[in-house]
């Protein structure tokens, strides 16, 4: 879902775990993780925030190695 200005849903982090079934650590680790190219969260009032669409991005650009690794 876009924005009228044009810019994509921010998930809270909490969001984001809950997404993908892990905890925020981990959405922390995977964004530390320079192999998983995992996107950058931006940083309001000191709380990160992910872009809905770089996720989807992000999730479509995996899908062969989650399907790779099971």
């Amino acid at each position: 879902m876009t924005h009228p200005d044009g810019s994509g849903r921010k998930l809270p982090r909490r969001k984001t775990s809950e997404r993908y079934g892990v905890s925020v650590r981990t959405i922390e680790r995977w964004e530390l993780d320079p192999d998983l190219n995992f996107p950058a969260a931006t940083v309001i009032n000191g709380r990160k925030y992910d872009d809905e669409d770089k996720l989807i991005d992000w999730d479509r650009a995996n899908a062969g190695r989650q399907r790779a690794s099971r």
